[in-house]
């Protein structure tokens, strides 16, 4: 906007320059013609520029009847020539593209040419100059008003594709919402058959025999201390077979990341109840833990934790559990106010004793204004054995 308004400006200035050259270097009054003449190329000048500036046609046969009056105009009533065809040049550049753009400079330059044939060398070499600098300077404008349309077109065009992008995303996570929570209600109405079809039937021979061994028990000690011994048998088979069934139904893939996924469970519940951001971390290589195990690493981390908010006043907690060949070693850091004495209280004496327990190590550091950090070794595979 700011460009056009400039562009706006510079042709009334060369549109008045010219009029002020006629009047002044004309030696007598300018005839009606001259007025009629200067009308109509003020006329034809704005009609090209704010009406028909896009059609390229009517833009280069307004540039030959503009250059046919300036022509005219010259030749009767003098004025200065670049004033004349100023506008003309600028358009040129301006509205037309390609060949055509260049075909009509070269037919004004033509034209200038032969209107100032009678001036000196000088002369004639300054006005083609100065044509054809405003010409180049007319087409940068041009190319580079194009390359930010072209750029403002593209954001729009991003913009509208992130909007789409936004929408599928959102249509993505309802689907795979709606889909998760289905896919629940299977697993559910299956675990439901299975305990149905095993532990039910189990149950309902169980209250039959039962009933059975009430009856008899009055009149045949002997066998009903049979049918007891024999519901003990089936009652361990049915224990069993629901045992296989929950082995069935848990996966394989859980007994490796149910230490970590109970670590997991406890950081995302600290960080939403006290604020403080808490990274968990670990390898890729990941052992099963037994339940004392898993037990010990969860007792760790929560005393960690509790300390880092009573003591450190920490904002940030990183823990990274690296499971290598032999060794598991937990580490935990904290950014709170740390101390140069640290002193084993209660919890720190508590991990000491759990980790000993299970034949590992335990060791912390911590400097003022450096936090606290916690270092804890385990060997799983050592304690399986």
């Amino acid at each position: 906007m700011e460009r056009k308004k400039l562009l706006i400006i510079v042709r009334y200035m060369a549109i008045m320059f010219l009029v002020f050259s006629i009047i002044s270097l004309e030696k007598s009054d300018v005839s009606p013609y001259g007025v009629i003449l200067i009308l109509l190329f003020i006329i034809n000048n704005n009609i090209r520029f704010f009406i028909y500036n896009k059609n390229y046609k009517f833009v280069f046969m307004s540039i030959v009847l503009e250059c046919t009056l300036a022509y005219i105009g010259y030749r009767n009533y003098s004025g200065i020539l670049f004033f004349y065809f100023f506008t003309d040049v600028l358009d040129s550049a301006l509205f037309l593209k390609g060949k055509l753009s260049y075909f009509t400079f070269c037919m004004i330059l033509t034209i200038v040419v032969s209107l100032g044939w009678g001036l000196n060398l000088t002369d004639k070499l300054s006005l083609v100059t100065s044509f054809v600098m405003l010409f180049i300077l007319a087409t940068y404008i041009k190319e580079e008003n194009s390359a930010k349309l072209r750029a403002q077109d593209l954001y729009d065009k991003l913009r509208i594709s992130e909007g789409k992008l936004k929408k599928a995303n959102r249509d993505l996570e309802s689907y795979a919402s709606s889909i998760e929570e289905l896919t629940s209600l299977r697993e559910r109405n299956r675990i439901s058959r299975e305990i149905h079809d095993s532990v039910g039937h189990s149950l309902s021979t169980m209250i039959i025999q039962l009933g059975a061994i009430e009856k008899i028990s009055v009149k045949d000690s002997k066998l009903t201390c049979e049918m007891a011994k024999n519901l003990g048998k089936f009652t361990k088979n049915s224990l069993e077979e629901v045992r296989c069934a929950v082995r069935a139904l848990k996966p394989r893939e859980f007994e490796k990341y149910e230490g970590i996924l109970a670590v997991e469970e406890l950081t995302k519940n600290f960080e939403k109840l006290t604020g403080i951001k808490i990274k968990l971390n670990f390898s890729k290589e990941k052992w099963s833990l037994n339940s004392d195990q898993c037990f010990v690493l969860y007792r760790i981390v929560q005393e960690f934790l509790s300390n880092s908010l009573r003591h450190g006043k920490a904002t940030r907690i990183d823990i990274f559990m690296g499971y290598n060949k032999e060794n598991l070693i937990i580490t935990l850091k904290d950014n709170g106010q740390g101390t140069d004495k640290i002193e084993k209280g209660v919890g720190l004496r508590g991990i000491w004793e759990r980790v000993n327990e299970l034949g590992g190590t335990a060791a912390y550091n911590s400097k003022k204004g450096e936090g606290f950090l916690l270092k804890v070794v385990l060997y799983p595979r050592l304690n399986e054995i």
